[in-house]
């Protein structure tokens, strides 16, 4: 950064420091590491399911800190102008969770080591700083509203996606370049001295810094996009369940497929990422995909994958009966 910052808005200032952190975490072509990483993944049609989900998974924890932290600052003079509506994502990605993982999400997540520590942090400095809150949500926020919209338009062409799955990606904004020079030029009218200006642009890094260390720990897991199951195997499995569990496979669907009133089910297919239905609801067919809670790589991982599918979703159609 040149020495003199006097003449140049504090978003240009922010925006500078923070841009070779930026590029790392999508570099160039040319400049890309051997191993491809979550958005090469995504990029590239290769990102299998199960592995989107968990990173979808750790941005929840990331997001719930950052918006807790919003809650506090929001009738603040400093920070309430940084915290509005239509950047909170929590109730989306709720969304998009269940979609993924099925009703029962809450208990299949955790967060990451470096999730939990990126959280942590988040929690220490952005609850007790307006500074902490408005670094930590700029580089969220505006990170969303710029390449994030690249993430949500490959997940909706990857996986198919209409809406919910990539929810998290749309905003209820009209003009996003509009809304983005509004947030900057708020920026530029904080009245902040120039050691705390010094010690939010820091903040700025700290964030970027801790989101590549999650990426890369999501990296050492991913999947490489390939089925591991065989065309005979997937055959057999789905006229198994077809054909002896045709009730157990119901109840799987109108459980953790999330269609309570659904007449028949079928299985149609599975990968290690999950298991594709067909199912019929007021006398429409349509297909569904219900998750496993963790990638599967040989058959015999299949069928306590299935047994816990079905014990999950007896509970959610049944309730306290299911206990006894």
């Amino acid at each position: 950064m040149p020495t003199d910052t006097t003449d140049r808005p504090f978003s240009a200032r922010i925006r500078e420091a923070s841009w070779s952190r930026h590029q790392s975490l999508d570099p160039p072509e040319g400049e890309k590491s051997s191993r491809p990483g979550v958005f090469d993944r995504l990029f590239n049609g290769t990102l299998a399911l199960h592995d989107y989900a968990r990173w979808h998974a750790q941005q929840y924890f990331v997001y719930l800190a950052i918006e807790s932290a919003g809650e506090r600052w929001r009738d603040d003079p400093v920070a309430g102008p940084f915290v509005q509506d239509e950047l909170l994502r929590l109730e989306s990605i709720t969304a998009d969770l269940e979609f993924l993982f099925g009703p029962g999400w809450r208990a299949v997540i955790d967060p990451l080591p470096s999730t939990r520590r990126y959280a942590a942090h988040i929690e220490q400095v952005a609850h007790e700083w307006p500074g902490g809150y408005i670094a930590h949500s700029y580089t969220r926020y505006l990170g969303d509203l710029s390449g994030g919209q690249a993430f949500g338009k490959a997940a909706r062409k990857t996986y198919g996606f209409n809406g919910v799955g990539a929810s998290f990606y749309r905003f209820p904004i009209a003009n996003l370049k509009t809304f983005k020079d509004a947030y900057r030029s708020r920026l530029d009218a904080l009245e902040l001295d120039e050691a705390d200006q010094s010690r939010l642009i820091d903040e700025v890094l700290i964030a970027y810094d801790h989101n590549s260390t999650v990426l890369n720990e999501l990296a050492d897991g991913l999947g490489d996009g390939t089925n591991p199951f065989d065309a005979e195997a997937i055959a057999a499995v789905c006229s198994h369940m077809n054909e002896e569990h045709a009730d157990d496979t119901l109840v799987i669907c109108r459980g953790a497929g999330g269609r309570p009133a659904a007449t028949a089910a079928r299985m149609v297919t599975l990968d290690g990422d999950g298991a594709d239905f067909t199912v019929t609801v007021d006398d429409r067919e349509e297909t569904i995909r219900i998750p496993w809670a963790r990638w599967l790589t040989e058959r015999a991982e299949i069928r306590p994958e299935v047994v816990r599918l079905f014990t999950e979703s007896h509970r959610l159609l049944h309730g306290a009966d299911a206990e006894r």
